[in-house]
């Protein structure tokens, strides 16, 4: 299927590996200016090698999500580099996992700083460019726990909860600009964050990877993973013209684990 997404220049952040990486590589399939922003350059130079092997055009950039300044100067290379912003990918790293009463202040102050504080930024500043472009793309990468609470998982479903009131009142005020503003929740993806919080599941429970990795699946209809680039492309149709009447949503990409309406 062809998008239409041939040229646009899209900001992806957090897009060195994971779901940050596969909304880069469907984007470049689609012909699309790519600008990757992540700590690791050496991932980052692997990456655009990718998405230019795919037909795309590869900006990497180094972005530290925990520095306004930084975030400022990745919005301003890109603009600089191929003249404004279509779309922006804001994607973040999860959160640690734990029992509320556990988790502590600073968990807490980085949580939020890395998934709601940086992805507030890179959407005021990326907004302010569409805004002068005359419209765009903005899709916040969140997490089901939006849609449905997930055990030992407050600090992802409490900073994305808070990120998806910021993305209803984006859409309702950036909507007389053209700016379409929606949040996909993947559910559990095969990435190496899924096995992360695999892991911990084992420590926490003293079981197996088959029973960890059991308990995550049991709420999934579906009973599988999803894929990185199940989320890959439904944020590349929600930037197309395809979509241009969606935004404010909550968009479920979890084998359909949310199951409330």
């Amino acid at each position: 299927m062809n998008l239409q997404l041939e040229d646009k220049v899209v900001l992806i952040t957090a897009a060195s590996r994971g779901l940050g990486k596969a909304c880069a590589q469907t984007f470049g399939g689609e012909g699309a200016r790519v600008a990757i922003a992540a700590r690791d350059e050496r991932a980052l130079e692997a990456a655009a090698e990718e998405i230019e092997a795919l037909g795309g055009k590869a900006l990497p950039l180094r972005l530290d999500l925990t520095d306004p300044d930084s975030i400022e100067d990745v919005v301003a290379k890109v603009v600089a580099h191929w003249g404004g912003i279509d779309v922006l990918v804001a994607n973040s790293p999860g959160p640690g996992a734990g029992p509320f009463i556990e988790i502590s202040d600073s968990a807490w102050k980085s949580a939020l700083d890395v998934n709601l504080m940086a992805m507030v930024r890179l959407a005021r500043a990326a907004s302010r460019t569409m805004i002068e472009g005359g419209g765009g793309r903005i899709v916040f990468i969140g997490t089901v726990g939006v849609l449905i609470v997930q055990p030992s998982m407050v600090l992802s479903d409490a900073s994305r909860l808070a990120l998806y009131g910021v993305t209803k009142s984006m859409a309702l005020e950036l909507a007389e600009h053209e700016i379409l503003v929606n949040m996909v929740c993947p559910g559990p993806i095969a990435t190496e964050r899924m096995e992360d919080l695999i892991r911990h599941t084992m420590s926490a429970r003293d079981i197996t990877w088959a029973e960890a990795e059991a308990i995550w699946l049991a709420e999934v209809p579906l009973g599988r993973m999803g894929r990185p680039e199940d989320v890959g492309s439904v944020v590349a149709l929600l930037s197309s013209p395809a979509c241009s009447y969606i935004t404010g949503a909550a968009i479920p990409i979890d084998g359909g684990k949310a199951r409330g309406f």
